[in-house]
């Protein structure tokens, strides 16, 4: 009987095994194809194919309120010269993609082109596969000042990018997106570009210049230096959540009759 119950024990664990793939790393500096592009630089969407996983770039950020105002009034009192002044609108839109020794995001001087939060116009990067996946860490191109991420995780069903706009960032944990977490000095000085200790697993991330909106720094991420955060992302390491695989029906109903003969062979 003992060795019918050894045997059962291997049937479990042949009929349910897991299949753990190591991690896979993406050079974003390296796209397979740009859409929308503008340029040799700016495009709407950066796409990657890396062995069986696609991924596809989008740049996001608030929008920007322009007003023109009078700047200096002739004689007559009639405006002789006037001035744009420009203001952060809190809703977002989708901005271009520029590559640098990394992406960024926006069309615009430097270092605006980066994925910075200057003035609380904050950018984000949409990344988003054709499967479930599980980001583990971010490298860094060029980088100045400091390098504040914050990394969000959609866990709700059927998202569309579109849902995105005219939105504020904080209305977006109430849309299907969840913190994955705010870090400091990402692949920066003595920091590792390590992210997503829980190993959350989605098929859609936003990562972006740290927005206080999601709360602040937890364990050993203090934000120790302050400051507007410039980056470029320049690739990122990701692993597939582990598969479950589950023999044949037929490989299993055969091993299962072998298995009740040897058992009743030893009660003969």
């Amino acid at each position: 009987m003992r060795t019918l119950v050894n045997l059962l024990g291997c049937f479990s664990l042949l009929a349910a095994t897991s299949a753990v793939a190591g991690p896979i790393s993406i050079n974003l500096n390296t796209p397979d194809s740009r859409n929308g592009a503008l340029n040799a630089t700016y495009a709407m969407q950066y796409n990657y194919n890396e062995g069986d996983i696609n991924l596809s770039v989008t740049g996001w950020s608030y929008g920007v309120n322009k007003t023109k105002t009078c700047k200096r009034y002739n004689y007559w009192g009639q405006c002789a010269e006037y001035k744009t002044v420009t203001s952060v609108k809190q809703e977002i839109e989708q901005d271009y993609v520029g590559k640098w020794d990394g992406l960024g995001v926006e069309k615009t001087d430097s270092p605006n082109h980066a994925v910075d939060n200057e003035g609380g116009d904050f950018d984000m990067h949409l990344l988003s596969f054709d499967q479930m996946v599980i980001v583990d860490s971010l490298d860094m191109g060029w980088i100045s000042n400091d390098s504040d991420v914050t990394v969000l995780a959609y866990t709700g069903t059927n998202f569309d990018s579109a849902s995105l706009l005219g939105k504020k960032w904080q209305d977006l944990l109430g849309m299907g997106w969840s913190l994955v977490g705010n870090y400091y000095n990402v692949d920066y000085h003595p920091n590792s570009g390590k992210i997503n200790a829980g190993k959350v697993v989605a098929q859609h991330w936003l990562v972006g210049a740290y927005n206080d909106v999601f709360g602040g720094f937890t364990g050993d991420n203090i934000n120790k230096t302050g400051g507007n955060d410039y980056y470029k992302l320049k690739g990122i390491t990701l692993d597939k959540p582990p598969v479950v695989e589950v023999p044949e029906p037929g490989a299993l109903l055969l091993l299962a009759l072998g298995l009740i003969g040897l058992g009743v062979r030893r009660r003969i």
